[in-house]
């Protein structure tokens, strides 16, 4: 669901995934097949020009931007861009009975029960959910994001040379990319958990049967663990983070760990009570969701999750896919929305995309967005 939109004729769209640590590009192509892969790649986000998801340096970021765009032989273009953090609100609330229209004209007075920032301050948007309404009330996807990080984004994609054509939920763009169009997607009514390991957040989200449920954001990902390693070992962040990233390994008992180097089981050690945490919010995440459910096993449909789906530039952390599935006790996936079909590639890319893929989720999603509204515009108008 966009917050901001404008209407785009465009065959080419680049999605831009802004994170607290790097930005990702990703551009696609309708093909006869579906869509393909063109371009793709990251850069770290210049120091100090974010702020609690709020771009404070837009010059700086756009800067950046435009090289990157430059160095992937991405020319001007519409792009969609996407939010995300704590201060996103993405609810399913139960409302009157009322005609869109007129929710419209009071959607702000609606809001002020669900969001914990200024109204006035704010970008807001929802979506009547189709249901049975004879009780009265109806179901309200409701979404809000503060109003600077929205025109933070619209003004850096300005700067870059780049058409702002959507700012989108984060979340609503990992769905696209994994469960909408993604090989993941199998169009049942499996419930699949999203979690998105990133720098600064981890994004729990629950899909059931293709629809949103629920999500989640909690201050636990990629630089809570090399805070942790620099902290043990004594190491300058880079150091932390090179080490993680090359010899740590996640174990599953001390067997395995005694197979690490010295530096790597410290290291393992350090993370391990982080670990312990993130999986506690899974748990409770995962728990929430089935006491909602609850009524559904007399209908004969188990509330249960069938599989998690790992994405995030911290997700092929070593070791990380095989911890969560033990401790869960559920198929445990790194997402890849480029394997088995879900969205072409050539063969030149696919060493990137091997060690790459679950970063470029959310900026696939991005780009599916117009790709796939100018389709169905297209596919209408030929009636």
């Amino acid at each position: 669901m966009g917050i901001l939109n404008r209407l785009s004729g465009s065959a080419e769209v680049v999605g831009v995934d802004i994170g607290s640590h790097s930005m990702k590009m990703v551009q696609l192509r309708e093909s006869r097949q579906g869509f393909v892969l063109h371009k793709a790649g990251s850069k770290p986000v210049p120091a100090d020009a974010i702020k609690a998801g709020v771009i404070t340096n837009p010059r700086a970021v756009a800067d950046a931007m435009r090289e990157m765009a430059s160095a992937l032989n991405i020319g001007t273009c519409g792009a969609v861009v996407g939010v995300a953090g704590p201060a996103v609100v993405v609810r399913q609330v139960q409302l009157p009975v009322m005609s869109e229209r007129h929710l419209r004209r009071s959607i702000q007075w609606e809001a002020r029960n669900y969001i914990s920032f200024p109204v006035e301050d704010s970008v807001l948007e929802f979506q009547i959910q189709p249901g049975d309404s004879r009780s009265g009330h109806m179901e309200v996807m409701l979404v809000a994001s503060p109003r600077d990080m929205v025109e933070s984004r619209v003004e850096t994609l300005e700067l870059a040379g780049m058409e702002p054509l959507a700012i989108e939920i984060e979340v609503f763009a990992a769905m696209r990319c994994l469960v909408e169009w993604g090989a993941n997607g199998d169009g049942n009514s499996d419930t699949v958990a999203l979690v998105g390991v990133g720098a600064s957040f981890t994004d729990i989200d629950l899909v059931q049967g293709g629809k949103f449920v629920l999500t989640r954001m909690i201050p636990l990902a990629g630089n809570a663990f090399t805070e942790a390693v620099s902290g043990a070992l004594g190491m300058d962040p880079a150091a932390a983070a090179n080490l993680k990233e090359s010899s740590m390994r996640v174990v599953l008992s001390e067997d395995e760990r005694a197979t690490l180097d010295p530096f790597a089981q410290q290291a393992s050690r350090a993370v391990e009570p982080l670990l312990e945490e993130l999986v506690r919010e899974i748990r409770r995440s995962l728990a929430y969701y089935d006491y909602q459910q609850q009524g559904s096993e007399e209908q004969g449909k188990p509330p249960s999750v069938s599989r998690v789906l790992l994405s995030g530039g911290s997700a092929l952390m070593s070791g990380l896919r095989e911890y969560l599935q033990a401790q869960l006790g559920v198929p445990v996936e790194i997402a890849n929305p480029f394997r088995d079909g879900g969205i072409e590639t050539d063969t030149s890319s696919r060493e990137y995309l091997q060690a790459h893929s679950p970063g470029l989720v959310v900026g696939t999603g991005l780009a599916l967005r117009e790709l796939v509204l100018n389709s169905k515009g297209r596919r209408k108008g030929a009636k």
